[in-house]
């Protein structure tokens, strides 16, 4: 496994943990925060940012995003999209950073 499939693998957990958050808080109001994982590829990464199910069903739209904290963009795997006061959304690059996302996408 080359280092570009490791780190997006690192991510595609994160996304795991996070949509099982966001499955226990679907009662939290749309106005709300919910506390998850930051989805960069470093592995002994524990930061935790606060997002609304809202953004972060806009964040799952495309397979191929990931939210992480602001300092935590991957210039050579990934491109920043938008960020916000709280996290930057990011999309994988083409080839097999987008390609391990794709597959390992859990809603897929």
């Amino acid at each position: 496994m080359n280092r570009e499939e490791r780190i997006t693998r690192n991510e595609a957990i994160s996304r795991q943990i996070n949509e099982g958050i966001e499955e226990a808080t679907s009662s939290i109001s749309d106005e709300g925060f919910a506390r998850m994982v930051c989805e960069c590829g470093h592995s002994n990464c524990e930061r935790v940012l606060a997002i609304s199910i809202p953004e972060y069903e806009k964040v799952r739209r495309d397979p191929r995003q990931f939210v992480v904290v602001n300092d935590h963009v991957m210039p050579e795997i990934e491109q920043p999209l938008y960020e916000t006061d709280r996290f930057m959304v990011v999309r994988k690059r083409e080839g097999i950073p987008a390609v391990v996302a794709e597959d390992t996408d859990p809603r897929d």
